[in-house]
């Protein structure tokens, strides 16, 4: 073969893999869909759950171990979150000052449209149409929860005091060119979102306060409130965490380095004579580490599958305490 021919041959090949490449990475690197419909919010969280279904062992957890409510709701539509929801995004003002904060979620999966709808009718105190959805609001703990199917694979969720926000997310979903590029932290700091991030999570506390964080022991470590942090979960064998929390400055970001710098030695001198048996917790503590570039404060940890798994099993399946054996007389 004529060797101009062969080069011609291999730069095409090259061109082809170029092109699928920047494919894959615009795909990969784009901002879910789901996310662009939330409303404002001081927190923005969303999650690919689909990787996680490869964890599963094929067996739901005991019914007689799990919330009778949620036992009920799983009995009578079928969805059980484990193991049927793939997507979760989520938008809440002023997380921690609140159990019950103002918030909306999308969450998409595989669901029976029919016997969800038929459970909403029944747990309803009322339903509103509204263009071409139907929006059943349920009174929850003092407040309004409001629901909507958006479609046979997405649902729509809120808890504000109105029911305006549930609208603005029909009208988002029903006409993408009203979602714009979404929500303010999403503009702004969705950039700084690892591509190919299976879960993000972007958290501006209120301008007022401080956010806590709290560890095992604990343990409570504050971010300024002119601070925002991205962190997000990547998987590559294991799963790596990043967490980049962005200061007014380079001289903020660099005290805030040396205080969680400080803060996770004694954590973990106050905690190495009494470390729990969960090997992988104490793995993921151990391999943290903290720094700073310019205004950035910078954290990786690394985490186990079964810890991550752990910890979406008990995340999916509220249970019941075990009960106590009756004392002899």
């Amino acid at each position: 073969m004529d060797r101009r021919l062969k080069l011609l041959i291999f730069s095409g090949f090259l061109l082809v893999l170029a092109v699928i490449g920047l494919a894959v990475y615009s795909r990969l690197s784009a901002v879910p869909a789901s996310a662009l419909l939330l409303p404002e919010g001081n927190l923005l969280i969303y999650a690919d759950l689909r990787p996680l279904h490869l964890f599963d062992s094929g067996k739901d957890a005991p019914p007689a171990r799990l919330d009778p409510e949620y036992r009920e709701f799983i009995e009578q539509t079928g969805f059980n979150f484990e193991r049927d929801l793939d997507e979760a995004a989520i938008s809440q003002k002023f997380p921690g000052a609140d159990p019950d904060s103002e918030s909306s979620a999308l969450f998409s999966g595989r669901f029976d449209a029919g016997r969800l709808s038929a459970w909403l009718q029944k747990a309803s105190s009322t339903a509103e149409n509204y263009a071409d959805k139907k929006i059943f609001s349920i009174p929850h703990a003092g407040h309004t929860v409001r629901v909507c199917i958006l479609d046979s694979e997405s649902v729509a969720v809120t808890n504000m005091a109105s029911a305006e926000p549930m609208r603005g997310i029909i009208d988002r979903f029903r006409n993408p060119k009203l979602a714009g590029p979404g929500p303010y932290l999403l503009q702004n700091y969705y950039s700084r979102v690892p591509a190919a991030s299976l879960a993000w999570m972007i958290y501006r506390p209120a301008q007022s306060g401080t956010s806590q964080t709290m560890l095992p022991g604990g343990f409570g470590f504050g971010l300024p409130g002119n601070t925002t942090s991205v962190i997000s979960l990547r998987y590559s064998g294991s799963v790596t965490l990043k967490a980049e929390i962005f200061s007014t400055d380079e001289a903020a970001a660099r005290d805030l380095a040396d205080s969680a710098a400080t803060f996770l030695a004694v954590y973990r001198g106050a905690s190495e004579g009494h470390k729990g048996t969960d090997r992988n917790l104490n793995a993921a503590i151990d391999s943290i580490q903290i720094g700073h570039e310019g205004s950035r404060t910078v954290l990786t940890a690394t985490l186990t599958k079964e810890l991550v798994k752990k910890v979406w099993q008990e995340a999916g399946r509220p249970e019941v305490p075990e009960p106590q054996a009756k004392p002899r007389p």
